[in-house]
Parts: C-alpha cells; structure tokens; sequence
C-alpha cells in the first residue's frame, strides 16, 4: 500500500492503480517552507507540501494525481470540459480535457451525472498529489508521510 500512496518513483506511480495515476507536466513558481507552488494547466497553481530541495523557479516536474484524489466541485484548481465517461456501476471513471493536450482522468461515484461536452471543475487536496523530478524520482513530503 505505500507504493500506491507514496511511489518513489514515476514508474511505480504509473504502474500501480487502476485507472493509472493522472500525470502532469508542470512548471515550479516558488519552493519555500509551505513547498513547492506549480502552474498548472489551464492557468491555476498548486502548492504541494513537499520538500523543496534544490529546486529553483520555472523547473519543469510532472504532478501526479491519483484518479480516486480529485473531486467534481462548483470550483477547482482545474476547469475542463467531460468528453469520456464510463460508467461501470458502483463507480465513474470521467475524462475531463483540460487544456492543450491535457487530460485528467476522475474516479467517482457510480451515480454521478455529468453530462459530456459540458463544463466541470475539479477540486484536488495539495496533501494527496505527487511531484516528480526531472530524472523520475519523487519529491519527499513534508513531514510524516500519510499512513497507508
């Protein structure tokens, strides 16, 4: 259970978990004692609780997010537009487009019903997204880890 909730690197990020966790190319706007502030697609930041290290202003990393960690909310980080859902019952799985050849894909209840080709916002929690350095390996968190 740690690799899922803490991978070490982005392979172990994409290889454990279905739907696959969500990756993002972003760019860093500040590090500091809060963590790392990233642009996101779509022209929204995020500051994730994770150690700063050597990183400096306009470093490119890729966010990762875990389909089961984003939530359809009146507002969000991230806007899109629905184009996918599949409906498997107890669960939704939606693929949103959220800008220029980015996507997010987004677990949610079997009884959700978003509409396709409509406008949805989507809401993350800083404490359960992920970044990834430049050679794969994952920032550490802030802290103590969450437990599994």
């Amino acid at each position: 259970m740690r690799q899922h909730n803490r991978p070490a690197n982005v392979f172990v990020a994409g290889f454990i978990g279905s739907p696959k966790m969500n990756m993002l190319p972003v760019r860093v706007l500040s590090a500091g004692g809060e963590g790392v502030a990233v642009a996101l697609p779509g022209g929204s930041s995020l500051v994730v609780p994770v150690k700063t290290g050597t990183l400096t202003a306009n470093a490119e990393l890729l966010l990762g997010i875990r389909p089961e960690h984003i939530r359809i909310a009146d507002a969000g980080q991230f806007k899109g537009e629905a184009v996918l859902a599949e409906r498997l019952g107890g669960l939704t799985i939606l693929h949103a487009d959220i800008g220029e050849k980015a996507r997010l894909v987004v677990q949610t209840e079997g009884t959700d019903t978003t509409p396709l080709h409509s406008p949805i916002a989507m809401q993350v929690d800083p404490s359960h997204c992920h970044l990834f350095a430049a050679d794969g390996k994952a920032l550490a968190p802030l802290g103590k880890a969450r437990a599994a």
